[in-house]
């Protein structure tokens, strides 16, 4: 998990984009483009902003199935 929150921490400061899959519960499962803005304290949580939509929100760590940078 930590390499896990090692590269996370990477894609943070090169400000890379990303593409993530996730699933949220009542919602089910979703993709979209983005950045990583900020990896919380205790890392459970990531806020992301959303470059498809041009809007912020926050995942936790659990939730998210695929994450990978655009090359």
């Amino acid at each position: 998990m930590e390499q896990f929150f090692a590269q996370v921490e990477v894609w943070r400061q090169n400000n890379t984009l990303l593409h993530v899959v996730f699933t949220k519960r009542k919602v089910g499962r979703e993709t979209f483009s983005g950045r990583i803005i900020q990896l919380s304290q205790d890392q459970s949580q990531l806020l992301f902003y959303n470059v498809d939509s041009k809007s912020v929100f926050s995942l936790e760590v659990n939730e998210i199935d695929d994450i990978n940078a655009f090359y």
